[in-house]
């Protein structure tokens, strides 16, 4: 009897065992089927967002492309052309979305208008586009259309009274089976070309070689993902307090840019920016800092009315080399209806910028309209001293290389000078990278009181910022 009731509890345990596995798996099954379903209707939504008129979709070359492989088999060679705009994105920051993307359209019926009678584009993202060309067509025949299309492509565009813009593009091209025995792979190739012409300054064609840098095929995935991330908001800016011990309370936030990347996580500049620096996309996050540390600004105000917290904002050369660069500044300060003066513009390696006239004129005319002007990374040393007198600046950002205990008494005799220099002309000084309470209280027998690091806080979100406010967490640590 005992040995019968033992067997019926296992067979009932193996029941519940077998019943939970029969659940996890049906659960597992919805939970992939749900999510290719998403995938596939995100993915729908996105290319019905594209849609022009005369122009394929995506899906539409795509199955064009491979109904053709699959008729021609071991046989078939084809071509393919690939479009992409060069910095389209000024056209969105000057005329707006729905002005750029009626320009857009008349760019493509210029390039359709090229194309010789039943070749189609179609259009992958924003303003990248794919000509396909079968067989009849060699070699010298596409590089020739090409040549066309770019043509094509720089036509005047007027839009109303004497205002016309000029485009360009960067064609890459791929010839199959050579440069790819599948269609994602010939896409991957025109990809690399197209990255390398554009960061040659585009405007020109390029055909596919296997002989291109490895180096350049590991950025071009990031390259094209950015533009799919601006177009998707997954930037976002998290911000790290500068905290004034003298006075007990947030001098100001330093915005830091993040990418919240779909498959690597939250991803810092230094994976980014430059691929953003050579395909142009670097004045976008000028722009979109801006208008989103303006935002934050007004926000902190309405939250703590009693306390002025300043916004600041990094730059980089690049940047500062673009000539229209403090009259798109001073459009978003109108538009916000905001003051420059609550909002800092940090300077890298402001060194370099000797004979940059475009640089010292924007600086000059964005520090007239009421920018604080902070130089960031100030160097220990008498050449930077000696430049720092040249610029109208408000803000010396200092690192902690001179707290160390194993630098140099030099280094802590020239930082003694410097904050003598600071005080003189009436500039703020404030130390980074204060990562210990020894490094705290070290820059306060220096004299300073604006400090900024991980001591503190490490940088936060919008959201985590305006709780650490509230609570004045940092007085707990000073």
């Amino acid at each position: 009897m005992r040995s019968y009731v033992m067997q019926l509890q296992l067979t009932e345990a193996q029941t519940i065992i077998m019943s939970i596995i029969v659940l996890l798996l049906m659960g597992a099954a919805i939970y992939f089927l749900a999510r290719g379903f998403f995938k596939e209707r995100k993915r729908y939504l996105e290319e019905r967002e594209l849609l022009m008129e005369g122009v394929l979709s995506r899906s539409a070359i795509t199955s064009i492309i491979t109904s053709y492989i699959a008729k021609s088999g071991k046989e078939a060679t084809f071509t393919l052309l690939y479009i992409d705009l060069d910095k389209f994105r000024d056209f969105v920051n000057a005329f707006g979305l729905e002005e750029s993307e009626k320009i857009l359209e008349r760019i493509v019926k210029n390039v359709d208008a090229a194309l010789p009678k039943g070749i189609k584009i179609a259009r992958l993202q924003a303003d990248e586009f794919l000509v396909f060309l079968p067989a009849e067509y060699d070699r010298t025949v596409s590089v020739e259309l090409a040549n066309k299309l770019k043509t094509a492509i720089a036509k005047p565009i007027k839009l109303f009274g004497d205002t016309q813009v000029n485009a360009t593009g960067s064609i890459a091209i791929a010839f199959y089976p050579v440069h790819g025995n599948t269609l994602k792979d010939m896409i991957s190739s025109l990809k690399i070309a197209t990255y390398i012409t554009k960061k040659a300054g585009g405007n020109a064609i390029r055909v596919y070689s296997d002989e291109m840098s490895e180096a350049d095929g590991d950025h071009i995935e990031y390259y094209y993902q950015i533009k799919h991330a601006i177009q998707h908001k997954e930037f976002q800016l998290y911000y790290h307090p500068m905290i004034d011990l003298a006075k007990g309370e947030v001098f100001g936030v330093e915005a830091l840019i993040r990418w919240n990347h779909p498959e690597h996580g939250v991803l810092s500049p230094f994976k980014f920016l430059g691929v953003m620096e050579q395909s142009g996309d670097i004045h976008w996050i000028g722009l979109w800092g801006l208008e989103t540390v303006i935002k934050t600004y007004q926000e902190l105000k309405q939250e703590f009315p009693k306390q002025n917290i300043l916004v600041s904002l990094n730059l980089s050369p690049k940047q500062l080399m673009n000539e229209h660069l403090f009259m798109e500044f001073q459009r978003m300060l109108k538009k916000y209806r905001v003051n420059a003066e609550n909002i800092i513009l940090e300077i890298i390696e402001f060194a370099l910028f000797e004979k940059q006239e475009t640089i010292f004129t924007n600086l000059k005319k964005l520090k007239e309209m009421g920018f604080l002007i902070a130089i960031d990374g100030f160097g220990l040393d008498y050449s930077t001293l000696s430049k720092a007198e040249a610029l109208d600046i408000d803000i010396i950002k200092l690192d902690n290389e001179f707290l160390k205990a194993e630098e140099s008494y030099m280094k802590a005799r020239f930082a003694t000078m410097l904050l003598e220099f600071a005080k003189r002309n009436a500039y703020k000084v404030i130390c980074e990278v204060i990562e210990t309470k020894e490094m705290m209280d070290a820059a306060r027998e220096y004299g300073i009181d604006i400090m900024q690091g991980f001591y503190f806080s490490k940088p936060l979100s919008s959201e985590a910022l305006r709780g650490f406010i509230a609570t004045e967490h940092w007085k707990q640590l000073t």
